[in-house]
């Protein structure tokens, strides 16, 4: 909405906006459902209702037969969240990490990330100077627009100055969300699934419940949607040349890091062939059926 009269960059935000209604739905339906107050339940048996539709018990993370995660806290863990992103948009990994970044890189871990999110700024920049060069008075114009836009949404506060802080956000976020479906699978895993319950030795119908929701966002990846994709959604069209020029040299560099990382960890086939499923993240889009997701899962 912010680029509505910028044409060059609202075929852009298109590609990011595509299917970001329907994630958030499916995350109220499947992942997180507010749970009945105490107020409500006495309400609602004093009306002669149901205290808990299957929906909300079946909820994978709040839900009393997902994994019982306190529904009324983690809105508040949420939001400190996103507060932290959106009030300081250029400093992700400090905000979100314990230890620095030379400490991580010394003790090996995040190592890939690191590769790709430090791609991320000089992304950002280049591709909001080639907006700006396409059209300078219509990209202020955008750039103003989301800012009041920002300021404007209720619950959270922003500090995001410009439409190069936004990109670097969406960017870091992107890869942080595309890195987190090796996770999802673990929810699949039997050793994990099992302590959903620890007290009983058999299956039940919500971990059968619980295993197939996963399976959808494990599986689900739609071709190019990646960050620092150059393609659009329609076949063959192509973005405005300034821009289509930034984003065709960053996906190259992204893609050169994820078939040399992919390449690495295929040399030792019995570690890939007992832990691939956690390690392919980073590699080339559509390996194992991930990728490093745009925005959102798709």
């Amino acid at each position: 909405e912010s680029s509505r009269d910028f044409g060059a960059m609202n075929e852009w935000a298109k590609f990011y906006a595509t299917n970001i209604p329907d994630t958030y739905e499916q995350v109220g339906e499947f992942l997180i459902r507010d749970q009945p107050t105490d107020l409500s339940r006495l309400i609602g048996s004093l009306k002669g209702l149901v205290p808990f539709s299957p929906e909300d018990t079946y909820a994978l993370l709040t839900g009393p037969n997902g994994f019982g995660v306190n529904g009324d806290k983690l809105p508040t863990i949420l939001l400190k969240l996103l507060n932290m992103w959106t009030n300081d948009p250029t400093n992700y990994l400090g905000n979100m990490m314990n230890v620095s970044k030379e400490k991580l890189l010394k003790a090996g871990v995040l190592t890939e990330f690191m590769k790709h999110h430090d791609m991320v700024p000089n992304y950002a920049r280049d591709v909001a100077e080639a907006l700006t060069n396409t059209d300078d008075d219509k990209f202020g114009i955008a750039e103003d627009r989301l800012k009041v836009y920002l300021k404007r949404c209720s619950g959270f506060t922003s500090r995001i100055d410009s439409l190069e802080n936004w990109i670097e956000l969406m960017a870091v976020t992107g890869i942080v969300h595309g890195a987190t479906l090796s996770y999802s699978r673990l929810f699949a895993d039997t050793d994990f699934l099992k302590w959903r319950d620890i007290r009983t030795d058999s299956w039940q119908t919500p971990d059968v419940n619980l295993h197939l929701k996963v399976l959808a966002t494990t599986c689900g990846m739609d071709e190019h949607r990646h960050v620092m994709s150059s393609s659009t959604d329609v076949v063959g069209e192509k973005y405005d040349s300034k821009l289509q020029a930034v984003l065709e040299t960053y996906e190259q560099k992204a893609n050169a890091l994820k078939e040399a990382y992919k390449n690495k960890i295929m040399e030792d086939t019995d570690e890939f062939n007992n832990y691939g499923w956690i390690l392919s993240d980073f590699c080339p889009d559509g390996f194992d059926g991930k990728q490093l997701t745009v925005a959102s899962y798709i």
